[in-house]
C-alpha cells in the first residue's frame, strides 16, 4: 500500500464491500501477517522450494507486474519459490496446462449485495469451476442457498460461511487492495467518485456551480 500507492488505497475486509450495507460483515479479518507461522506451515506441507509459476500479465492492471515482483519477495522471504511468466493474453494466463500455479484476478460487485461479487467468479458454472482452478461443493451448497434466501439474519449467516469456506478452510485468493482509481474535476462541480471504476452521474451526486 505505502510502495506502490502511498496509501491511497486500501485492503478490504475479504472479499467484499462497504457497499453491501447490512450483508458487509464489518468483523470479518484477514489472515494475519505471520512469516513464522507461514513457515511452520511450509515444513508441515513438506514443501521443499519447488518452483510455482505466476502467470503474469503486462501492466492489465495499474501497477501489476510491480505488485507481483513486490509479493516474490514477500513470498521468498518465508521460503516459497514463486516464478514470474510474463504471459501475452489471459488464454495464456488460464489455460489449462501443466504448470499452472498463481494468477491474477479482480472482482467488484455490479449492485451492493455479495451474490453480484464474490458469486459471479467462484461457485456452480462459474469460470473458476469450468476451468479446473477451483471448485467446491461445500461452497455451491452455501452459494445457492444465500442467492436464493430472503431473510436478512440467515443470509449473513450464509455469507459468512461461503467467505469461511473460500477464504479459509479452502482458500481460493488472497484478497490484496481496492482497485486505486483517482479522479480530477474543476472546482464548480460537486461531485464524488466512487471507490472504483464506475463513474456515478446521477442527480444525487453531480451539480454544476455557475
Amino acid at each position: 500500500m505505502d510502495a506502490l500507492w502511498a496509501g491511497r488505497t486500501k485492503i478490504p475486509r475479504g472479499m467484499q464491500m462497504e457497499s453491501y450495507g447490512q450483508m458487509f460483515l464489518a468483523d470479518w479479518e484477514n489472515p494475519r501477517f505471520d512469516p513464522a507461522e507461514a513457515r511452520r506451515l511450509l515444513r508441515e506441507a513438506n514443501y521443499r522450494g519447488q518452483p510455482i509459476p505466476y502467470r503474469l500479465l503486462n501492466n492489465y492492471y495499474t501497477n501489476q507486474v510491480a505488485n507481483a515482483q513486490i509479493m516474490v519477495e514477500m513470498w521468498r522471504a518465508v521460503g516459497i519459490n514463486v516464478v514470474i511468466e510474463m504471459k501475452e493474453n489471459f488464454a495464456q494466463v488460464t489455460e489449462r496446462t501443466p504448470g499452472r500455479g498463481v494468477r491474477d484476478w479482480s472482482n467488484t460487485s455490479v449492485f451492493g449485495d455479495p451474490v453480484a461479487g464474490l458469486l459471479r467468479s467462484f461457485g456452480p458454472n462459474t469460470e473458476a469451476e469450468r476451468t479446473g482452478e477451483w471448485a467446491s461443493e461445500a461452497f455451491n451448497q452455501a452459494s445457492t442457498a444465500l442467492e436464493s434466501e430472503t431473510d436478512l439474519n440467515r443470509r449473513r449467516e450464509l455469507f459468512r460461511r461461503v467467505l469461511t469456506i473460500v477464504e479459509r478452510e479452502d482458500p481460493g485468493y488472497i484478497t490484496l487492495h481496492h482497485a486505486a482509481a483517482f479522479t480530477a474535476k474543476r472546482r464548480n462541480i460537486e461531485w464524488r467518485a466512487s471507490s472504483g471504476w464506475a463513474m456515478m452521474f446521477g442527480p444525487g451526486n453531480l451539480r454544476v456551480g455557475a
